[in-house]
């Protein structure tokens, strides 16, 4: 290989979901030229695809920009890491059909999730599945390219970065989101559209911000030095009561604790179980809606139809022009190598204190820059105590799954679990400890082989009352989405509804 190329090492190039955004923003990076991009995915057939596409795509941005790309692809993750200037990541361990169980399996048992990825039975499952791998990608980058900066896309994105720190502590394993981007944009539309101001851009805000990753919060917010606060928190009743950009749920929480939270609503709310739980996933405020559950079918579909386009442009029959996908690996790269001090959301290792009120065990989500060629905070945030108080659960729930994770014990497994405070909402531990126990033996083929000696066998979970059959979770017909095991009414006192759902 020529020294001279930037080499990028891409784990996860079949993920359906980042690797064409990131094949586009590769493509205009001419202040990065010669590249080298190595593609590693352990699907063979997926790889085969995307390496026929990014080609094309390489050759066109060759023609329009004389952007220099080589390009290579293997199943071997260690060949592609050696002497790495920068990793991307994309895996998703189990993809659609690890998901199918995250999500129908707690739903039988009383939990529902809309979302499952960072939080609730399925984040932490997720973890379990993910963590594992990440640590062997991470004492891989250790021995063969330890300057190397890694950029995170997959979820759950703190627990994963924590597994990658805990075993290689001087590497760079950096968590991306592009939550806040949406975020941000709501309120630049907000100040601009009904305050009349002309903020060009949501860049343009003065702003901080600081949370864990999928819950995270604007601590400030300015622009040309006024501080925009105040009337962001008198419009918030409206906002909420409108659903503006369909954040009404965000502008709620803004109203009631007077922080502005900036992903998702559907996010969010899986932080929050009073909002978003067994009695009332489906009866909701009228001035919000959440998803009642993750539909894991239409994100199947949804790959399918990814791969027919990527296919199409292996063909050569259609090949998009280079253009920024909206994500920023691309900018961070330039910044590493080139020590251009912008700032950018990231999810790192909170210890120092970046967030003085949350443990140091943890992971948070803040703006960082880099300081020769390595990621820095901006400077310590403080928190108000109530949004701390909101976060310091899950934030302490981090160290649970990972050490559960990188573990080879059933009871630090079920400890992860009932730690989770969507699982602590139900208020019964022996459910849990079954459900975390149903949840080893229906995804164990995605998790490490040496669990497999104290996953519980089908016989001994048929014995309990809470058993969940394969028929109960088949595809074909409605099976799937039927609760079958209730919770105590008892509970519904702790849930959240709007009285106008009743008007």
């Amino acid at each position: 290989m020529n020294e001279s190329f930037t080499k990028i090492a891409y784990i996860g190039a079949g993920s359906f979901r980042f690797s064409s955004g990131l094949f586009l923003d590769i493509c205009r990076a001419k202040e990065l030229s010669p590249l080298e991009v190595a593609l590693c995915d352990i699907d063979p057939r997926s790889l085969y695809i995307m390496e026929k596409m990014f080609i094309n795509m390489a050759k066109k941005a060759k023609r329009l920009n004389g952007i220099d790309i080589k390009i290579r692809s293997t199943t071997n993750r260690e060949d592609i890491l050696e002497n790495a200037d920068v990793v991307y990541k994309s895996i998703s361990v189990g993809i659609q059909e690890a998901e199918w169980y995250d999500i129908h399996l707690p739903y039988k048992l009383g939990i529902p999730q809309n979302t499952g990825d960072t939080v609730g039975p399925g984040g932490v499952f997720r973890g379990l599945r993910t963590n594992p791998v990440v640590a062997d990608i991470a004492r891989d980058m250790k021995r063969l390219c330890p300057k190397a900066m890694l950029l995170n896309y997959t979820n759950p994105q703190a627990t994963t970065v924590l597994a990658a720190h805990t075993v290689a502590p001087n590497i760079q394993y950096i968590g991306l989101c592009h939550e806040l981007f949406g975020g941000m944009k709501t309120l630049q539309s907000f100040f601009n559209n009904k305050l009349n101001y002309t903020i060009p851009e949501w860049q343009d805000f003065d702003f901080e911000y600081a949370g864990v990753n999928h819950f995270a919060w604007i601590t400030k917010l300015y622009y040309k030095g006024e501080d925009l606060y105040p009337k962001l928190r008198e419009h918030a009743h409206g906002l909420y009561l409108k659903n503006y950009k369909n954040r009404g749920f965000n502008f709620h929480l803004l109203e009631k604790y007077g922080w502005y939270p900036y992903p998702g609503s559907r996010h969010i709310a899986e932080f929050l179980p009073d909002y978003y739980n067994y009695f009332n996933h489906k009866i909701q405020s009228p001035h919000w809606k959440f998803p009642v559950l993750r539909n894991v079918r239409l994100l199947e579909t949804a790959r399918k139809a990814a791969y027919l386009i990527f296919k199409i442009i292996g063909t050569g029959l259609w090949i998009p022009k280079p253009r920024s996908s909206g994500e920023l690996a691309i900018e961070m790269t330039t910044a590493m190598l080139s020590d251009v001090p912008t700032k950018f959301v990231v999810n790192l290792p909170n210890a120092g204190g970046i967030i003085p009120q949350l443990p140091d065990d943890s992971v948070v989500e803040v703006p960082a820059v880099f300081n020769d060629g390595k990621i820095a905070p901006v400077s310590p945030i403080n928190i108000d105590p109530t949004i701390a108080s909101l976060l310091r659960s899950h934030a302490e729930q981090h160290r649970y799954t990972v050490s559960a994770a990188l573990g080879n014990d059933l009871d630090l497994v079920v400890k992860a679990m009932l730690h989770d405070p969507m699982n602590q909402w139900i208020e019964d531990p022996d459910r849990i400890e079954y459900l975390t126990k149903l949840m080893l033996y229906y995804e164990q083929r995605w998790l490490p082989d040496e669990w497999k000696e104290w996953i519980p066998k089908e016989q001994e979970l048929k014995e309990s009352k809470w058993w969940v059959s394969p028929k109960d979770l088949r595809k074909l017909g409605r099976k799937y989405k039927e609760k079958k095991f209730s919770l105590t009414q008892n509970l519904k006192s702790k849930a959240y509804f709007d009285s106008m759902v009743f008007d």
